[in-house]
């Protein structure tokens, strides 16, 4: 089997980028915590503290509980873009708001691409990528995951000024405004992956299952070669027959045939 290993690497590490701002968007309010309680006034609350730093794990699990099903509703492709806008916005917002409720709003939403990207990224690298390198390939989340957590570690160092004695005092640069663009360094990375995002294809599998065959032979084609998308439209079509036998049998297991069916 002839892989294009450069074009199947390409649209690999633009789904990878989603780990990449999971990393970061996960990390950064570390760097940035001292600075935003001392701006909001929430230095001595425990309870406001505790909710600024956990706000983004509810959003984060609404957004992987939802992932698989956007995901099979409207594509791995346009939930890559939409999810590239969940990161941009969040990040612009999160640094932008003033009251202490529109920032938990701000990181909720942050939270919710944190989620989304977690099932999405692996599940479009696993779909468009060749059996015999699949496993390397979806590995390239992970790295990117590493790779966000320390860019996010760099950009606070970066960002953040020298506190003399340990004392953050409000009229600081660190509290004024590094906190600030600790979170917007977030857009730029999100830039890219938006429009990366635009010129990759749909995952063929998808299309596959929405039978959508002409359009998935060509991706796959493009990947592997005409042979290949042969062979895994092939596959596709068996564990479509197979889904369809387990729905159709009146023996069959509700469990089982929902799982072989999604």
């Amino acid at each position: 089997m002839k892989t294009t290993k450069a074009y199947t690497y390409f649209i690999c590490m633009v789904g990878a980028f989603g780990g990449l701002l999971f990393g970061y968007d996960w990390v950064v309010i570390g760097g940035a915590k001292p600075f935003y309680e001392e701006y909001f006034c929430i230095a001595d609350s425990a309870s406001d503290q505790g909710l600024a730093m956990t706000i983004a794990l509810i959003g984060c699990m609404i957004g992987a509980c939802t992932c698989g099903w956007l995901a099979d509703k409207i594509g791995r492709k346009r939930l890559l873009i939409v999810s590239s806008l969940i990161f941009f916005f969040s990040a612009i917002a999160t640094g932008a708001f003033n009251t202490f409720d529109a920032f938990l709003v701000a990181r909720f939403f942050g939270g919710i691409g944190i989620g989304v990207a977690s099932g999405l990224s692996p599940m479009y690298i696993a779909e468009v990528s060749p059996s015999h390198i699949r496993g390397k390939l979806v590995s390239l989340n992970q790295m990117t995951i590493v790779i966000g957590i320390l860019g996010a570690q760099i950009t606070n160092w970066l960002i953040a000024e020298d506190v003399p004695g340990g004392v953050i005092t409000a009229d600081s640069w660190n509290v004024q405004a590094a906190w600030r663009w600790m979170f917007w360094a977030a857009a730029a990375p999100a830039t890219v992956f938006f429009f990366l995002s635009l010129f990759i294809p749909e995952s063929p599998r998808w299309l596959a299952l929405k039978g959508r065959f002409d359009e998935s032979r060509q991706t796959l084609s493009r990947i592997g070669g005409a042979d290949y998308a042969e062979e895994e439209l092939a596959t596709v079509r068996q564990a479509n027959a197979s889904a369809q036998r387990q729905r159709d049998s009146p023996h069959s297991s509700p469990v089982l045939s929902e799982r072989y069916c999604c």
